[in-house]
């Protein structure tokens, strides 16, 4: 909510002091006595307020001179601007200040509170034939403004130097601003644009301006720019404005609105020339450029715009440009007309409706343009101008092209370094180039030869498949190249060390053919009670024979005894040791004998004799002779036997 009526400040948070320097105002200047020679002395604050007291109480010092002796601070109090342009008074100041190069610090302007312009000045106007008004050679630093529309029925102008500057008709030239630069915040409570805020003057009228700078951040108005707000038949040259403005509608980098005193004449037109607008530019409303927002008239030669422009707007066409919004507006007058010669836009445009986005120009309804750019690989999808109502055309550029352009036009010329910068390094094989670049645009100056490099060999070998060699660091250029060598076997190189082959056993002997080396020891197979291993690797025997492996391992079933021959236990035999075991894994040995059993007792008896334990002892186990013998033993026994009966017989029939 606006406060109207009372006497506090709209911006609660701000800081603003409470006291103003009206009220410690001194009441006499340093000395001086008001002439171009001799001009009034301000040391301080106080006897700044003087100045202001002066003049609004009416006292416009017309023809008076002043200079600044000191740097001064006014931080210690609300300052009150010196005259008042249409805050509740017309008060101006119709004298000359002189800056002296001195610093103006702290100022704090609440124009919510003390209704009234805002600026170091309210207003200067009146200049005449002989009466020269003006500011040169002063610094405004971190200044703050504070501005409400809703506190007057008429627009709101404010600038850190004067919020409004007006030369009588007839009388342009006599309203000079010179060599002065700003810096600090203006904050705007607006609701309807009906402003003029400029970042040094906010609305000028026949004035000339040259060799100024501003380096400010302004929100919230209409008709803002980073110079000045409202612009008509004032003469700009040299001029820098640097960045941040946001606002409503018709901002621009360096100019809000430009048109004429008449509103209709092209003669009272304003002129920008060799400026140049560095801000980032955000609009909520259509009209909005990185130089200008809105042009009916004026002529821009020679000028740049970099920084951003953006326009938020989404009801209507947004009129979004690198350098200007929209120039011309046949609706309302139909005489406008405006000149661009020579301008050139290094911005970045962002807006809703691309149609009416344009790199250089959102909208050209009236005027020409000769010789101007646009960045397009910053704008890749835009084109120069946006809607375009004539058969005008800018130049889409590179950014190096557009850079340069700017550095000839704009700056009258390359900046080229006092050193030279490399832009093709010299190698073995090839010269290099340096050149003296420029320091805006890089654009390339008088170039010198860089001789060719002698080449650097490295210390190490480079190998390949048959051969080494040394290899150049620059340019891998080849010396010293030979195949490969190993005289002594040794698998390797003898002069760069690569390893050039393996150990190999073709032979199978256990051993490298190359460099003798031994490789394996015997391996593989199984060795028994007869036979030694074998190896798998050369086929040769080795190591000694396994006892516990057995070659040829027989099973004999166990042979019960009888009376008349001889049995045998169940055992084992080896042909392979010639050994018998008692069990089948051949763990326990025992002898020939073991193996057999004695005949059983009652055998055979000769007639009057006795049989002899044994004597029907079976052969043994492994030793056939004893058993042919037992069957030839039987079969005689048979044949006596028979024959006996034979005989009985014969002697029982002989009878």
């Amino acid at each position: 909510m606006f406060i109207t009526m009372n006497a506090v400040s709209a911006y609660a948070d701000s800081g603003v002091q409470d006291t103003k320097w009206d009220d410690y105002a001194a009441t006499e200047f340093a000395g001086g006595t008001g002439t171009k020679d001799d001009p009034y002395r301000i040391e301080n604050g106080e006897q700044f307020a003087k100045l202001a007291k002066d003049v609004s109480a009416g006292n416009t010092h017309k023809g008076e001179y002043f200079r600044l002796e000191k740097d001064v601070n006014l931080s210690a109090h609300r300052w009150i601007p010196i005259g008042d342009y249409g805050g509740i008074s017309y008060k101006s100041f119709e004298g000359f200040l002189d800056g002296n190069c001195k610093t103006i610090s702290g100022m704090v302007v609440d124009q919510s509170k003390d209704k009234q312009s805002a600026g170091l000045f309210g207003y200067i106007s009146n200049a005449t034939a002989g009466n020269e008004v003006g500011v040169k050679d002063l610094t405004i630093a971190n200044a703050a403004l504070y501005v409400d529309e809703s506190i007057t029925a008429q627009d709101v102008s404010a600038g850190i130097l004067v919020a409004g500057a007006m030369v009588n008709s007839g009388y342009k030239g006599t309203g000079v601003f010179g060599n002065i630069s700003v810096s600090g915040t203006i904050t705007v409570k607006a609701t309807d644009g009906h402003n003029k805020i400029g970042g040094l003057i906010g609305d000028d009228n026949r004035c000339i301006v040259r060799n100024c700078a501003t380096d400010v951040t302004i929100t919230g108005a209409s008709n803002t720019g980073g110079m000045t707000g409202i612009s008509c038949d004032t003469t700009f040259e040299n001029c820098t404005a640097k960045g941040r403005i946001s606002g409503l509608w018709g901002l621009g980098g360096f100019v809000g609105y430009a048109s004429s005193s008449t509103w209709d004449d092209k003669t009272t037109e304003s002129t920008f020339t060799n400026c140049i607008a560095d801000v980032a530019v955000k609009a909520s409303d259509w009209n909005v450029g990185g130089f200008v927002g809105l042009a009916e008239f004026g002529t821009f030669r020679n000028s740049a715009s970099f920084g951003t422009v953006t326009s938020t707007v989404t009801e209507w066409e947004s009129r979004a440009g690198g350098f200007i919004g929209c120039a011309g507006d046949t609706g309302n007058y139909a005489n406008s007309n405006v000149t661009f010669v020579n301008c050139h836009s290094a911005s970045l445009v962002t807006g809703n409706e691309k149609t009416t986005c344009g790199g250089f120009a959102g909208k050209l309804v009236a005027g020409t343009t000769d010789g101007c750019s646009f960045d397009n690989q910053k704008n890749t999808n835009l084109n120069g101008i946006g809607t375009n109502e004539t058969d005008q055309q800018v130049e889409a550029c590179t950014t190096q092209k557009n850079l340069s352009n700017i550095c000839e036009d704009v700056y009258g010329g390359h900046h080229y370094a006092d050193e030279l910068t490399v832009d093709q390094e010299a190698t073995c094989s090839e010269e290099g180039s340096e050149s003296y670049h420029c320091i805006r645009c890089d654009a390339k100056g008088e170039s010198v030869v860089i001789p060719k490099k002698e080449h650097s060999y490295s210390v190490k070998w480079s190998t390949g498949e048959a051969s080494h060699w040394h290899e150049c660091t620059e340019c891998r250029a080849k010396t010293d190249e030979a195949e490969y060598t190993d005289t002594n076997k040794d698998h390797k190189c003898d002069v760069c060390d690569k390893a050039l082959s393996e150990c190999t056993d073709t032979n199978k002997d256990h051993k490298c053919d190359l460099c003798g080396k031994a490789l394996s020891e015997h391996s593989g197979g199984k060795a028994t009670c007869k036979d030694k291993a074998k190896c798998e690797f050369c086929g040769e025997s080795y190591g000694e024979l396994n006892a516990n492996n057995h070659s040829d391992l027989k099973h004999f079933p166990a042979v019960a005894a009888t009376k008349t021959a001889e049995g045998n236990i169940e055992y084992w035999y080896c042909s392979g040791c010639k050994k018998y075991y008692k069990d089948a894994t051949a763990t326990q040995e025992i002898k020939q004998a073991d193996t057999v059993t004695a005949k059983l007792p009652g055998g055979t008896v000769k007639p009057g004799g006795t049989v002899k334990p044994g004597a029907d002892k079976s052969p043994q186990t492994g030793d056939n002779s004893n058993l042919l013998l037992w069957i030839a033993l039987l079969f005689i026994s048979g044949g006596a036997a028979i024959g006996t009966t034979v005989v009985s017989r014969k002697k029982k029939y002989n009878r």
